[in-house]
């Protein structure tokens, strides 16, 4: 009798410690949901699509238009080059090839690198600017996109702004 009350008892924790995971689960899609709704209200247009996954958000209106905000991932964006150091804090796209990426944790190395690399092939309308707090590279490719690098080496940020200017 001891035995299976100890049986017993042991079910009932692993079914309340299963549920609180379960709980949890559907809390987290309930709010997504409900913030997807909040936002499909606010944009006012019945055919707009908002999708919420983790930490990224994606907006789809009725004709196929994108625009992603969120995630830690390098987004994937023709005819902007990957930047190989620091970390990802944020990221904004569109489907035409518009992107804003914030990171932090980057070297200054890292930022002179990658502009040494871009300025190869990004020789167009190139401003570049330096001062103790602040480094700017910007240029445009022969397709017509153009990058913005700006580096502030107090904190170790980088934003980089990708546009497609040759649609």
């Amino acid at each position: 009798m001891k035995r299976m009350l100890v049986w017993l008892l042991l079910l009932v924790l692993v079914f309340s410690l299963a549920g609180c995971g379960v709980k949890k689960k559907v809390e987290e899609k309930a709010g997504e949901k409900l913030a997807e709704t909040l936002i499909e209200k606010a944009v006012g247009d019945k055919d707009t699509k908002v999708d919420i996954e983790g930490d990224t958000l994606k907006i789809t209106d009725a004709e196929g238009g994108e625009v992603t905000l969120g995630g830690t991932k390098w987004p994937d964006v023709p005819g902007l080059p990957k930047f190989e150091g620091g970390s990802i804090l944020s990221v904004a796209k569109d489907g035409e090839g518009n992107v804003m990426i914030i990171m932090e944790e980057v070297e200054e190395k890292d930022y002179r690198d990658y502009v040494e690399s871009i300025s190869k092939d990004f020789t167009e309308n190139v401003v570049q600017l330096e001062s103790q707090d602040y480094l700017l590279y910007e240029g445009k490719n022969s397709q017509g996109y153009f990058v913005a690098v700006q580096y502030y080496p107090g904190d170790k940020t980088l934003s980089l702004i990708g546009k497609n200017e040759g649609q």
